[in-house]
């Protein structure tokens, strides 16, 4: 009697940790369809990886993009001062859920890994792994990556070969992150479960950012972060999402960012 017990027990938490995030959405949501708004700005930066976890799941939101002719313009200093667009920190991205409003990406990351049932079926440990993966995603990756385009998009003059050491500086702190990320992913579909969570879509993120600044070979030493992009991309909503061209063409959202990064991708590699 206990063995049967036990192997339902393990089927069903099999079941569970197999179910997509979309079934987990819709469970989390049952009470009904809640009113969001995501407001960042026209680019891809800081809140792309939580646009991948809502369209992920299907879950109707407001991609409401704040211009960069608002910055240029020194109209952003006044948008900045009302919270009711700016949040309670005065910064992008916010997140309006109903009535409640957070901030700052790792924290609004973490509300929607509740909210979205990325917490179901797994520990309280899961859980801080899942924000560990947001930080590393936005903090290190993007950060060094978002660096390269401020440094050769605020120095115009620099010479070929000061960009490419721009990118190999770069290139020398993504080779300590990626295989601390290939050791973690393990082969396994996702880091958590069968199921992604708000961890893996900005780890997601956060590499395809790398791979624009770094180029597309990037991640050809590191198999399991190949095949978890590849999965991650071929998420039936992510590549509906990104087909339709609703994604932000960008990562930051500067008016010569495409001039950047022509720069950036000619110089040969040191």
């Amino acid at each position: 009697g206990r063995i049967s017990v036990a192997k339902m027990l393990a089927r069903s938490v099999s079941r569970l940790l197999a179910r997509p995030s979309t079934a987990l959405a819709r469970r989390a949501l049952s009470s009904g369809a809640p009113n969001i708004t995501l407001r960042y700005f026209d680019s891809r930066g800081r809140a792309q990886g939580i646009r991948y976890a809502l369209k992920d799941a299907e879950v109707e939101f407001k991609d409401d993009r704040v211009s960069l002719q608002h910055i240029i313009s020194g109209n952003w200093f006044n948008l900045k001062a009302d919270p009711s667009i700016s949040g309670p920190f005065g910064v992008l991205p916010v997140l309006h859920w109903d009535d409640f409003t957070i901030g700052q990406t790792e924290a609004i990351s973490g509300y929607l890994y509740h909210k979205l049932g990325h917490a179901e079926g797994l520990s309280l440990e899961d859980s801080a792994m899942s924000g560990a993966l947001v930080s590393c995603a936005h903090q290190d990756v993007i950060v060094m990556c978002l660096q390269v385009l401020n440094v050769v998009g605020t120095a115009p003059d620099l010479k070929e070969e000061q960009i490419g050491q721009a990118v190999q500086s770069c290139t020398v702190r993504m080779n300590g992150i990626l295989p601390r990320l290939e050791k973690l992913v393990g082969g396994k579909d996702y880091f958590l479960k069968d199921a992604p969570v708000m961890g893996d879509f900005c780890i997601y993120d956060a590499l395809d950012q790398c791979k624009v600044i770094l180029g597309d070979n990037v991640l050809d030493a590191y198999p399991g972060l190949k095949a978890f992009m590849e999965r991650m991309a071929n998420r039936p909503n992510i590549a509906k999402y990104i087909a339709s061209g609703e994604r932000p063409l960008f990562l930051t959202g500067a008016p010569q960012e495409a001039q950047i990064l022509q720069k950036i991708q000619s110089v040969p590699r040191l």
